[in-house]
């Protein structure tokens, strides 16, 4: 059987992803603490939302000024921040795909050594799979689940560079379009469901008595932590895709 055709059985790396969770939680905890909870919490304490898409194109005019201004406020900081939970993930990947097994410090160093072509990665899929979403949503979630792959290609073979990683993921990836379409229903959305009852109770304070600073943070941070749990998955998820699918790790 071809190796693009083998038998993927989703509940076996779902398995595998927890199985990992639990083992690994202390590091975890103190990696994704540093490199992604905390990045999460300034962006939603310090970085307000993008203005909505607007509801009629009379108001188009007045929603692009606004863009343009939140963009002025806030484009740098959610850069900077962006870069730092793409080093958050780089270094979770390279502590399950190097070889060598390294400590934290060494997966971070290399994770930096790693960014300019991560980032480049990420912008790189982000473009087909915003614009599939935006168009019919199902068609950006499929993109999602076909480029699952792509990130950890990146880190366990640095030499394969950027583009190769994009249509390698594709290749390992074929014959299961359909299941990974589902699998990237959860790793989109898991972490907004889980902020959501923290963003929902924010947005029903909002204004009233109770809504003082110290609940806001809380309610901040708890919805930060949601998407942060969000992001974990995930990468443990790419992790145990990539072992199943890549025969050759």
């Amino acid at each position: 059987m071809k190796q693009g055709m083998t038998r993927l059985d989703i509940g076996a790396v779902l398995r595998d992803a927890w199985a990992m969770a639990k083992r690994d939680r202390d590091v975890l905890l103190g990696v994704c603490g540093l490199l992604l909870l905390v990045p999460q919490v300034a962006l939603a304490m310090f970085v307000a939302r993008p203005p909505a898409l607007p509801g009629a194109a009379e108001e188009m005019t007045a929603w692009l000024a606004a863009v343009q201004a939140w963009s002025q406020l806030y484009s740098l900081p959610v850069i900077v921040l962006s870069i730092v939970l793409l080093l958050g993930s780089a270094t979770v990947l390279s502590l399950y795909l190097d070889r060598s097994h390294p400590t934290v410090q060494a997966a971070v160093l290399r994770a930096l050594s790693l960014l300019p072509r991560v980032v480049l990665l990420s912008l790189l899929m982000s473009f087909p799979v915003s614009v599939g979403t935006l168009l019919l949503f199902l068609p950006g979630l499929y993109l999602q689940g076909r480029l699952l792959l792509a990130l950890p290609l990146l880190i366990d073979t640095p030499s394969i560079g950027v583009i190769a990683a994009f249509t390698r993921s594709f290749a390992l990836t074929r014959g299961h379009g359909l299941i990974l379409l589902g699998v990237a229903c959860i790793t989109v959305l898991l972490g907004d469901i889980l902020a959501l009852p923290f963003r929902s109770v924010g947005a029903a304070l909002q204004g009233a008595p109770l809504a003082n600073p110290v609940v806001a943070a809380m309610l901040e941070v708890g919805a930060a932590a949601g998407v942060t749990i969000g992001m974990v998955a995930t990468l443990l998820i790419q992790v145990a895709l990539y072992r199943r699918l890549n025969t050759g790790t």
